[in-house]
């Protein structure tokens, strides 16, 4: 079998003129038919046994659709083992043309392709690979449907096939065919015309087109922004999200054509042409001015043709020069307004990150709960701003991130007074023992607040509060069977679960009133027996038991009151010799705390008032005098040092007694004397190195020195130029003779 190669005859019928396409199982040529006698578009097929059927349908199927829509297809013939599809000749190109171009230069024939897809659904009929290359356009502009190998009845199960960009994830997971798959290829078809190259390009995968969003689509010229979302639309993944009609589709694109279309007008209508002179010549002159211009004519052709061609050589290069410039200007512009976009999309992200910031905090406090209108706002806008993102509006997406923002703003602005509408609220529910209502206002209030201790307190409470309910009940029910101990008990246990349980201290109330009378004078009694045998702890417990049998009872308060008056008189006496011991013994902080403990029982006790007037600066002095002797380093200071001196002479005007004073006053003295006396240090260095003792001065260099130094802790440096610094800490303790301190710069930097 021959090779098909231009100028190659098949049959006596076709001339092969160019290959214009090729694909797995066919190639598509140019060829002169001799019987139409006018080219036609040959698909050729090798081997022609396994597809001749899927041929025949196809050819069935295209010549069953409207011929203005659809490259015809006019017969099935085979010729030297050959299988060939004879179909018309569309010189126009296919719309791949149009890529990146405005939309204006391909409104018309995109609007083709809905129409000639409205007739194929008519038809029952799926596509299945509607693409660039499968849009074939005439001499007259007109765009026409090509290639239906793939095509299937609505409905029917779909064989594989396809272009991967193009492809619906539905088709992808071998659905059976519907016009929601065209749908989505025409989106990539907008896709790929706006954008110069189709969705996922250039790594598309079965995954991507299943679960990754579609990129961001990114004009390359002016296209409107309603046919961007139209795009964007139609490659939802779900069939549901896409339009549901083609006439919503080419009602989207018939009102973004005409939109253009006003603009154009309006800018034409701006540009005011010059005028025309209006030109009335007789019929007698416009002979004589015919007659001139042909001897003019003549003239030029033999005298002024070489100057014409010079002229027009120089005219030609001085256009190549402007068309380079305009050339450039443009190149220029679409850098500048590539650089805008940038920035517009960096400030869009920058806008969007702020909002989904903002949007999480807010989400987590449960906002639409408590804030639903300014909320549901906020939502909206940021939904509004990432569609118009998506579609690369990106002014409008950072203006509508912006207004989310707003709406945020507010909505924080309403959290403080929700927050305690919902504090309140919970505190209300719980007081009427409505213990659910409660816990929901308050995890609410916490959703709104995490670290908020009211709302944590009320949940805890609504908790406690619930088990002293139940026990409250079950100690009614007790109460109401004459179980009158197990009542009691279960209203105390309630009280103790939750003191301000609805109803709990009314039953104690009523149990107590009925539990009167012969326990109440038992009580009584066994008070008076054990306060007349001196046990005032177990006369105490009776008595209350008796206040609590009969709430009010005057003779059970006199009583404890005549108890707790000589328990007083008791404390008081034994607190006062307390504190005259600890005087004797110039234990003065002793003597205040018991001092002060009285006061407190009696507020208006002179006794007490007097010792702790007489205690209070016997027990400072004798503290800060013992701070001082337990930690004598302290005296290395000279504030300390002076501070010690007003000491000892606070504690040699102090009365008696002062023995133990006296004593801690001479330790300190020594201490004083030992601060003030002098130590010599001997400081060893190079003769290079230069010395200095911090807050003391400077020493220069020296090979040995002496130095008298107080009692303290210095920090002695050497430098040197071109070596690194040394530096030591040295502790000067009183009575100690301190070794000799090296201190040169011996390591080069």
């Amino acid at each position: 079998m021959n090779e098909l190669t231009p100028g190659l005859e098949l049959g006596d019928r076709f001339v092969l003129l160019r290959r214009l396409g090729r694909g797995g199982t066919a190639e598509v040529w140019l060829a002169r038919d001799r019987n139409r006698g006018a080219p036609v578009a040959l698909k050729v097929l090798a081997a022609p046994g396994p597809l001749r059927t899927v041929l025949a349908a196809q050819l069935a199927r295209q010549q069953s659709l409207p011929a203005e829509q659809i490259v015809a297809l006019h017969e099935l013939v085979e010729l030297d083992g050959r299988a060939l599809l004879v179909m018309d000749y569309l010189d126009g190109g296919d719309l791949g043309q149009f890529r990146g171009r405005p939309f204006e230069s391909w409104a018309g024939p995109i609007e083709d392709v809905v129409v000639a897809l409205a007739a194929v659904h008519a038809a029952g009929l799926v596509h299945r690979d509607l693409k660039c290359s499968n849009v074939l356009l005439g001499a007259d502009g007109r765009a026409r449907l090509a290639d239906f190998g793939l095509a299937t009845a609505t409905g029917a199960p779909a064989a594989g096939g396809g272009s991967p960009y193009n492809s619906s994830p539905q088709q992808l997971r071998g659905e059976p065919a519907e016009p929601a798959d065209d749908f989505y290829a025409f989106g990539a078809l907008l896709y790929e015309l706006i954008a110069g190259h189709p969705p996922y390009y250039p790594e598309v995968t079965r995954e991507r087109v299943l679960y990754e969003p579609v990129p961001p689509l990114l004009p390359l010229a002016h296209t409107p922004v309603r046919v961007r979302e139209l795009a964007l639309r139609l490659l939802a993944k779900s069939p549901a999200e896409r339009p549901h009609s083609l006439d919503q589709v080419r009602g989207v694109l018939t009102a973004a054509r005409a939109e253009d279309q006003s603009a154009g007008l309006v800018a034409a209508a701006a540009i005011t042409a010059s005028p025309q002179p209006a030109q009335r010549a007789s019929g007698r002159w416009r002979w004589l001015a015919v007659a001139a211009t042909a001897v003019a004519a003549l003239a030029a052709v033999f005298v002024g043709l070489p100057r014409w061609t010079a002229e027009r050589n120089a005219g030609l290069a001085e256009q190549a020069r402007a068309e380079a410039a305009a050339q450039a200007g443009q190149q220029q512009r679409r850098a500048e307004l590539a650089g805008e976009q940038a920035a517009a999309r960096a400030a869009a992200i920058a806008a969007r990150d702020d909002f989904q910031g903002a949007f999480a905090a807010q989400d987590a406090r449960q906002a639409a709960r408590w804030a639903t209108e300014s909320f549901a706002a906020a939502r909206a806008a940021g939904e509004e701003a990432t569609h118009r993102f998506d579609t690369g509006d990106y002014v409008g997406a950072t203006a509508a991130w912006q207004e989310g923002n707003s709406r945020l703003a507010s909505v924080e602005q309403e959290r403080p007074a929700v927050l305690q509408r919902q504090l309140t609220r919970g505190a209300e529910a719980l007081r009427a023992g409505r213990t659910a209502e409660g816990r929901e206002a308050y995890e609410l209030a916490l959703a709104i607040e995490p670290e908020q201790a009211a709302a944590r307190a009320g949940i805890e409470r609504a908790r406690r509060l619930e088990a002293a309910l139940a026990l409250a009940d079950a100690a009614a029910n007790d109460e109401r069977a004459g179980r009158l101990e197990a009542a009691l008990q279960g209203f105390r246990r309630a009280l103790e679960t939750d003191p301000a349980v609805p109803g709990a201290q009314a039953g104690l109330e009523r149990i107590a009133a009925r539990r009167t009378g012969d326990a109440y004078a038992a009580a009584m009694a066994r008070g008076m027996v054990e306060r007349a045998a001196g046990r005032s702890v177990s006369a105490r417990e009776a008595f209350s038991r008796a206040l609590e049998l009969r709430p009010g009872s005057v003779e059970a308060q006199e009583a404890l009151a005549g108890l707790e008056q000589g328990q007083r008189a008791a404390a008081l006496e034994l607190l006062a010799a307390r504190a005259a011991a600890a005087e004797g013994d110039e234990r003065w902080g002793e003597a205040l705390a018991a001092w002060r403990e009285a006061a407190a029982l009696e507020p208006g006790l002179a006794a007490a008032r007097d010792g702790i007037a007489r205690a209070t600066p016997r027990a400072e002095l004798q503290d800060r005098i013992d701070t001082l002797t337990g930690a004598p380093e302290r005296l290395w200071d000279a504030r300390a040092r002076a501070g010690a001196r007003a000491l000892l002479d606070a504690a040699a005007r102090a009365a008696e007694p002062r023995q133990r004073l006296a004593a801690a006053a001479a330790e300190l003295e020594r201490m004083l004397a030992q601060a003030e006396t002098p130590l010599r240090l001997r400081l060893e260095s190079d003769g290079l190195t230069q010395v200095v003792i911090w807050r003391v001065g400077q020493f220069g260099t020296f090979s040995g020195r002496e130095v008298e130094l107080l009692p303290g802790r210095y920090t002695v440096v050497g430098t040197r130029n071109g070596y690194r610094d040394v530096r030591r800490e040295v502790e000067l303790r009183p009575g100690t003779s301190p070794g000799a301190v090296v201190i040169r710069c011996e390591e080069p930097v």
